[in-house]
């Protein structure tokens, strides 16, 4: 099972925000799908949820996607009727045409800010391009386009029943302008996608994942309140699992706050190093470097390279570049 029941959880602080009431039956089994993203194990998962209906919550790159079948083959999923993504980035969607060609009956939920992006992927794959160059194709596999009909675009609050379980989208924007969080009312489960960050299950330390060109800091603060808000039973990050388990486990509460923590932190590491230069590559080695010390010497290299694969300090360094130079603006 994911995770257990609780209260009815509120979708904002706002106090004009809508009641969810959590049905009192349990969620059926659910598992994670490792999809190997870049051939590494255990740093990009895939939530698969089987119910009246069955749904697969973010897919994973195209360069993955035979491990994500295999995984589902292995499940003894012979439909699928929803394929749902947090957010379009391509370790999140990037398989989702691929994928969707694979079960022609399902039908794909994404924010309603990306929808014309998975119909269309080329402006998708081009601002990718300028970040990753030569590697595109290695990295991704490409990406391929969904017919418009086949798409379902969401706006915060919009639920998708899949039988005993309801997912309710929750505007969650700062890491993306076109991020959700998907929330299970019936158990509290939230599968958060990049909204916290990245916490691999055997390192147990929180990075922020703060890509340009639309990180904003005080909107990833604020929708990380607003998912602690929720009061989660149980959190599911894409990268990677849930915290309640392996190094340092961690309450929904608790990683909650580590993120902001995380946030806050690195901006303060940037900020001072921008005092010193302003050249991305020097900045991110001092980030690198401030990183590594603060990690401690129980993190081993290996650890470190893993999470550079899901979000490398240049990445990150370079989103909060983008952020403070508009604010300053």
């Amino acid at each position: 099972m994911f995770g257990s029941f609780g209260a009815n959880a509120t979708l904002s602080g706002d106090p004009d925000a809508q009641q969810l009431e959590r049905k009192d039956t349990m969620s059926p089994p659910n598992q994670v799908i490792d999809t190997r993203m870049h051939g590494v194990p255990g740093i990009t998962g895939a939530f698969l949820i089987t119910d009246e209906l069955t749904a697969l919550v973010e897919t994973g790159p195209k360069s993955s996607i035979e491990f994500v079948l295999a995984g589902l083959r292995d499940a003894g999923v012979e439909k699928l009727d929803w394929i749902i993504v947090t957010h379009i980035h391509l370790d999140h969607a990037g398989a989702a045409g691929t994928l969707a060609a694979h079960y022609p009956e399902a039908r794909v939920a994404v924010h309603e800010v990306g929808a014309r992006h998975l119909v269309d992927p080329s402006k998708l794959w081009s601002s990718a391009s300028r970040i990753y160059g030569d590697a595109m194709e290695r990295l991704w596999g490409g990406i391929d386009p969904l017919p418009e009909e086949r798409i379902r675009s969401l706006a915060d609050g919009d639920k998708i029943e899949l039988g005993a379980t309801t997912l309710q989208a929750v505007d969650t924007p700062g890491h993306a302008g076109h991020h959700h969080t998907f929330l299970d009312v019936s158990s509290g489960v939230a599968f958060v996608g990049d909204a916290l960050g990245v916490r691999l299950p055997d390192v147990g330390i929180m990075r922020p994942a703060t890509p340009p060109p639309e990180f904003d800091l005080e909107l990833a603060v604020s929708s990380i309140e607003r998912i602690a808000a929720l009061d989660p039973t149980e959190i599911y990050l894409t990268h990677f699992g849930s915290p309640a388990s392996g190094t340092n486990p961690a309450s929904p509460k608790e990683v909650c706050g580590e993120a902001i923590d995380a946030l806050r932190t690195w901006a303060d590491w940037i900020q001072a190093a921008r005092n010193q230069t302003t050249d991305l590559d020097e900045v991110s080695q001092l980030i690198a470097e401030r990183s590594r010390v603060a990690m401690g010497a129980e993190i081993d290299d290996a650890a470190v390279e893993r999470m550079e694969q899901t979000t490398s300090y240049s990445m990150n360094t370079s989103g909060y570049m983008r952020y403070f130079d508009k604010k300053a603006k």
